[in-house]
């Protein structure tokens, strides 16, 4: 689980071609149907249509909110 509450998904600038989808906890089974379909595309057709949604859910974004679900 992140500090925001928020999945991690995107790419890892430490290594190449790695793609994250991680810290979903129990959301997992609720968005890892969706995001697994949003990876595909983006994998194996080079999509760049959802960079918005992995712009907003990069590992590197400001961790320092608190998560909006408790």
């Amino acid at each position: 689980m992140t500090p925001d509450g928020f999945p991690i998904i995107g790419m890892s600038r430490e290594i190449k071609n790695n793609m994250l989808a991680v810290g979903m906890c129990g959301q997992g089974f609720m968005l890892g149907p969706g995001i697994g379909k949003l990876l595909a595309e983006t994998v194996v057709d080079g999509s760049k249509d959802h960079q918005f949604i992995f712009d907003q859910l990069t590992p590197y974004r400001n961790f320092d909110e608190e998560e909006m679900l408790k």
